[in-house]
Parts: structure tokens; C-alpha cells; sequence
């Protein structure tokens, strides 16, 4: 993970953060490279605005910038801000393709957004730019400044690369970031709140040492969902914190996040193994109704730096086919500044196929390091041939964890020919894993009868018959209005199904 510190523009500001140029909802304003003129009013097509950064500095809170379609090779800097009433909103005209396109700028940051709020942008693409530190999107709100209502919707981030060869292994000075929210702010009062990042497309993109989508500092408030996320260098979505972006450690963590309805795969990095989800030290997030495959790891709960990710809720995914593990949680550096760990998180409610690829480096379905109070419950587990259910590292400290109600079922479809690394020593029988641990009391070893295991199109549905349906301990589901990946009922006449899907 890298944090860099953005460069501050020069310049004239224009701001209306003050209210004092709003406009009546509906205005409309115009961009056209290929004809329009910065001296125009923008007001109408005829007279539209030449470049991009005019309406970032002139577009009045309540209005529509309406961007013709065509590239734009600007390095951009938005000045200005709407209200909670009236967002200014950035957009593509009459559905052409907007590009902008960073292969010709000067600097390092295609599009910054620096303290200012009610904003959102929409059907653009982000392209395009091959440099050390390189970013596609900054939003940042500064040491004493604050951002918020900031929206970005259906739009494409595509090489953002630190170099052009994808292949170059990465130093930790090494970075480019496609999406990056850092929150530099000391107060609550100077958080990045209420960020929204939805049906966007990132790939194609090599960050380096740096993640793809990335979310960090004092950031309250946010919800990355329903994006295509894959074939990326190194980590997909990322959450942060205790990086030391802002100076406040009691605020620097991401936190208060929903990750939802992503599809996540192929982000794969080559100097260390990257989650296609990946909380790191961030705090009261929910991670839901995903699909993440053919990464390093599907999703990853942990912490690098020193302190706590805590009150993580990963539930009702679809895992499949990713290298080390589905699923990943715990701390795992053992350096005295960098002792941070897992607690009162819970990874329930998920369905998994055939994770652990590599033959070398395979953990199995859960890899398991430094975590405390954390729970790994209701969920369906089915192996590839390696039958490796499980790994926990004797990395301590590891106290009050809960594995129960869970499916277990391997490619052998046989209990007594099973892996299951648990500190120092292997377990071969999945009875003698249950006697000996006191996990999974509950737990059992039984085709879960999923629709298909296909390792190219699986289908994690239960057909009738399976010993997962009706299974589950539903005492553990406590939010009533919690939806599957189907988006149906989770709980059903107060009984729960192991797994992301409720027969409903």
C-alpha cells in the first residue's frame, strides 16, 4: 500500500461552497473540444465551453455539465462545489463517448478533486497515463478542509500504469493509483464523507505497489458497489487505514463502507499476493454480495500497520477459483511497529469452490493469521483435488475465534483424506480436526449439492436435498432486513441456509 502526498495546484480558485452563485436545478452547460470556445457562455450547445477545467472552474451549483463527445487530454482540477440540494453534475451530451485522456499532461494527476463536495460524474473514461505516482482520479480533503457527496457513476479507468510493461516487478517507491480517496483531515469535521463510487469499470491498470480502487485516511461514509474490477496488477478494491494519512490515528482509518454487488477478478500482483477485496485497517465495513475470483486472494481481511481492522462483516459472496485463498483474515507482519490484527469480525454466509490454485502456495478455502474474536460461520466450502479445507498460522495473538455451522466437502468427497494446517500441526481426518480443535462442533463433511462446480461458469445455488439448507444458525444473522446474493430474504420462516444463496 502507498500513500502518496498530492501535489497542490496553482491557481485562481473558483468556489461557491458559500452558496452565493446557485442556480435553480435543471441549468445546463456545455463543453465541446472540437468547436466550442472558452469565452462562450456555455450556456447552449452553439456556445459551448472549449475545454473541460472551464466548467470546473464555472459551473454554478444546481447545473448539468453536458460534455461532448471526443478526447481530452487535460489535467484537471475541479474548483468548484455544489450544495446537498443542488450537485453540480459532469456529464457525457446525448450519450457520446467521453475520454480523458492523461498520455499528454505534464503532471501526475489526470483529475483531482481537493475539499470540495456535492458532486458527481458520470459516463466518462479516465485513461491513459504511464508515470511513476501516476493517479487517474485524487479526491483528497486536506489537513484542515473537507470533502463529501462526492459521486462517481458509470465510468472507466484504463492504464493508469507506473510503467508500460506489466511484468516489471514493483519497488515499494513504485505506484499508480486509477481511483484513490485520501482523507488528510484531523477532525471528524474534516472527514471525506459520503463517497460514492458505483458502476464504474476499472481495468487493464498497473499500480505497482499501489491498490486499483483505493480508500484511506479519514474517510466517514461510503459505498463502492456494483463495479467491474479486474485484470489489474495488484490489489482490486481496497479500504485503509493507520497509514498515517491523517495525523489524527483515532480517525485514520476508512470506515463506515459498504462493498457491494462488485465483480471482482484477475487482480493479480507479482511481488505479493493481492485480494480482488481487501480491508486493511479499516473499521465497520461491510462486504457483501460480491463476486471475486482468479485473484491472489478473494477477499482479504487483515491489517499491515499497527492497530486494529475491526467490525468487518464478509457475507453472501461468491468465491471461487482464486490462488492462495477464498477468503483471508489477520494480521501477519510481525515487526513491533507493525503488530495489527483482526477482531470482532465475521466472515459468514459465503460460498466457495476450488480456491487455492497454486499448488506451491495454496492455503486453502481460509487462511487464517493474526485475528481475535472473529467468527467463520454458515458458510459452504468445496476444495479442489489439493482438499485443503483450511490453514491457521501459529501468528499470535489468536483468542476468542468461532468456526461453526459450516459445509465442508472436498473434490475426494472423502472426511478421512482431507488437509487441514492448523498451527504446527496437519490434520488428515476432519474428525479429528473437530475433537482435537473444538471447532465446527456444529460443522459437517457433505456435498452441499451446489447447482454446478464448473471452474468456468459455477453455479452456487443448493438443490433441494442439500444438508446446508435450513442448516444454518440463523441466531447469528441479526440485521432482519439482510437480503442473499439473490437479493431475497436471508431468513425464512427464522430458518437460514449455509451459504451466499436462501431457498426461498
Amino acid at each position: 500500500m502507498f500513500c502518496s502526498i498530492a501535489c497542490k495546484r496553482e491557481g485562481s480558485l473558483i468556489s461557491n461552497d458559500d452558496n452565493s452563485a446557485e442556480v435553480p436545478t435543471g441549468v445546463s452547460f456545455y463543453v465541446d473540444g472540437a468547436r466550442g470556445n472558452d469565452k462562450n457562455s456555455g450556456r447552449t450547445p452553439d456556445s459551448a465551453w472549449k475545454t473541460i477545467q472551464k466548467s470546473f472552474n464555472a459551473a454554478l451549483a444546481g447545473s448539468t455539465v453536458n460534455i461532448k463527445g471526443g478526447i481530452y487530454y487535460e489535467e484537471l482540477s475541479v474548483n468548484v462545489s455544489g450544495t446537498a440540494s443542488n450537485p453540480i453534475t459532469f456529464t457525457n451530451y446525448n450519450n457520446e463517448q467521453v475520454v480523458i485522456d492523461g498520455s499528454k499532461i505534464s503532471g501526475t494527476n489526470i483529475l483531482t478533486v481537493e475539499d470540495k463536495s456535492n458532486l458527481i460524474f458520470s459516463n466518462i473514461t479516465v485513461q491513459n497515463i504511464t508515470k511513476n505516482n501516476a493517479m487517474g482520479v485524487l479526491v483528497t480533503a486536506t489537513k484542515n478542509g473537507k470533502a463529501g457527496n462526492i459521486t462517481f457513476r458509470n465510468m472507466k479507468f484504463q492504464k493508469i500504469n507506473w510503467t508500460s510493461n506489466p511484468a516489471t516487478l514493483p519497488k515499494d517507491s513504485d505506484n499508480a493509483q486509477p481511483f484513490v480517496a485520501y482523507g488528510y483531515g484531523t477532525t471528524q469535521a474534516n472527514a471525506i464523507t459520503n463517497l460514492v463510487i458505483d458502476g464504474c469499470e476499472f481495468s487493464n491498470n498497473i499500480p505497482g505497489f499501489s491498490e486499483t480502487v483505493s480508500i484511506d485516511g479519514n474517510v466517514d461514509g461510503f459505498t463502492v458497489t456494483n463495479n467491474k474490477v479486474h485484470d489489474n496488477s495488484n490489489i482490486g478494491i481496497a479500504a485503509l487505514g493507520h497509514y498515517k494519512v491523517s495525523s489524527n490515528t483515532a480517525l485514520d482509518q476508512a470506515r463506515n463502507g459498504v462493498i457491494r454487488g462488485n465483480t471482482c477478478y484477475k487482480n493479480l500482483g507479482r511481488y505479493a499476493t493481492s485480494g480482488g477485496i481487501y480491508v486493511d485497517g479499516g473499521l465497520n465495513i461491510v462486504v457483501d454480495r460480491n463476486i471475486t475470483y482468479q485473484n491472489g486472494y478473494g477477499i482479504e481481511i487483515g491489517h499491515e500497520e499497527y492497530g486494529t481492522a475491526s467490525n468487518i462483516l464478509v457475507t453472501n459472496n461468491l468465491i471461487y477459483q482464486n490462488q492462495v485463498a477464498g477468503v483471508a483474515i489477520g494480521g501477519y507482519d510481525t515487526a513491533k511497529n507493525k503488530i495489527g490484527q483482526v477482531v470482532n469480525s465475521t466472515i459468514r454466509n459465503n460460498s466457495f469452490i476450488k480456491n487455492s490454485t497454486d499448488s506451491k502456495n495454496g492455503a486453502g478455502e481460509i487462511y487464517i493469521t493474526r485475528a481475535s474474536n472473529c467468527k467463520i460461520v454458515n458458510n459452504v466450502f468445496y476444495t479442489n483435488e489439493q482438499n485443503t479445507l483450511l490453514t491457521l498460522e501459529a501468528i499470535f495473538p489468536q483468542t476468542g475465534n468461532t468456526i461453526d455451522y459450516n459445509n465442508w466437502f472436498t473434490t475426494s468427497k472423502d472426511a478421512d483424506d482431507i488437509n487441514i494446517n492448523w498451527h504446527e500441526k496437519s490434520y488428515e481426518s476432519f474428525a479429528a480436526y473437530r475433537t482435537e480443535t473444538k471447532q465446527d462442533a456444529h460443522s459437517f463433511f457433505k456435498d452441499p449439492l451446489y447447482t454446478s462446480i464448473s471452474t468456468t461458469a459455477p453455479d452456487f445455488h443448493l438443490k433441494t436435498g442439500s444438508a446446508a439448507l435450513r442448516t444454518g444458525n440463523a441466531a447469528l444473522i441479526t440485521d432482519p432486513s439482510e437480503k442473499d446474493y439473490d437479493g431475497k430474504p436471508r431468513v425464512t420462516g427464522g430458518k437460514v441456509d449455509m451459504g451466499a444463496y436462501q431457498k426461498q
